[in-house]
């Protein structure tokens, strides 16, 4: 089961034992908050809700590979492109809810992959993660937010500062 702190959002995997009906008492790892949660409600629920669509735009296999397993556990049907011309296909035929794209693309700069779907209108709604193992800095930040992103991570992230940051966009 998977379970998210209310206070910092950080999503874990917990193992319930058969039979376990009691709310349990659990404790953050990350920011110490102490919440409940009752196990009937969560497999209830775990399989409600809109499942997303989540679009992984990544050159290197092993990352996207990486990716697709930090990801595995969300209630979300995952894509993987390699090229802005595999994205721009899968996106006309997909309705895609995140977009996380790299910006050091073989046939195209991500940021100006970025700028061509914020242009379109039919992707209004389509929020982007901007990711890059090479671009690091603030500026590059912020190169990827006017470029149309909306939100930009270094690849060297922590799992739950991404799980984090897509469930921000994905509530949005």
């Amino acid at each position: 089961m998977i379970i998210q702190c209310p206070e910092c959002l950080s999503r874990y995997r917990t193992r319930v034992l058969t039979g376990q009906h009691s709310p349990l008492q659990v404790k953050c790892p990350k920011c110490q908050h102490r919440f409940s949660v009752d196990p009937k409600e969560m497999q209830v629920s775990s399989g409600g809700g809109k499942k997303s669509t989540i679009l992984l735009v990544d050159d290197a296999r092993f990352f996207r590979e990486l990716m697709l397993d930090l990801l595995k556990e969300r209630n979300a049907q995952l894509l993987t492109a390699e090229t802005a011309a595999e994205t721009w296909s899968i996106l006309q035929q997909q309705t895609v809810d995140l977009l996380i794209v790299d910006i050091n693309l073989p046939d195209k700069n991500g940021l100006d992959l970025i700028r061509e779907i914020r242009l379109d209108d039919a992707f209004g709604t389509l929020r982007i993660l901007s990711i890059s193992g090479v671009y690091r800095k603030h500026d590059d930040a912020i190169a990827a937010i006017r470029a149309g992103a909306d939100d930009f991570i270094s690849k060297s992230f922590k799992p739950h500062e991404l799980n984090e940051r897509i469930d921000k966009l994905l509530a949005e």
